[in-house]
């Protein structure tokens, strides 16, 4: 199975991840505009990405001949917990400029948490899960 693409969505998530999380607090009002153009642009890669997992990658090593692969990638999917929903709710909530503005403490806090979950499940899909494919 390739995970060729997987992989790149994984880089340009972490991509568009990292120019968010390096706007300063300061400037998040000014940025506003651009920071939900960003968030637009991470929906449709997440989106794309979640979908991509759901419908292929994890019902196929689900049925994989290797018991290890396919424990491996049951545990993965309980514990993806809601990510797509969470970051579903953080979209919905700052797509517009304005919710950016109103409150621009809460929304670097939302953006880290939201960060933090999408950086630990790369890097666990990368060092667990993706090795076991490409063997």
């Amino acid at each position: 199975m390739s995970i060729y693409l997987l992989q790149k969505q994984h880089v340009q998530i972490n991509e568009i991840t990292q120019e968010l999380i390096s706007i300063p607090k300061e400037s998040i009002e000014e940025k506003a505009f651009d920071i939900s153009l960003k968030i637009g642009q991470l929906a449709g890669v997440l989106t794309f990405h979640l979908q991509s997992e759901d419908k292929f990658l994890y019902p196929n090593l689900m049925k994989d001949e290797s018991s290890h692969i396919r424990s491996t990638a049951s545990a993965f999917t309980k514990e993806m917990g809601d990510l797509g929903g969470k970051f579903a709710i953080f979209k919905s909530k700052y797509m517009q400029p304005k919710s950016v503005k109103s409150n621009p403490e809460k929304f670097k806090q939302d953006l880290d948490d939201i960060a933090t979950m999408l950086k630990n499940r790369i890097e666990r899909e990368e060092k667990e899960l993706y090795p076991l494919i490409e063997k």
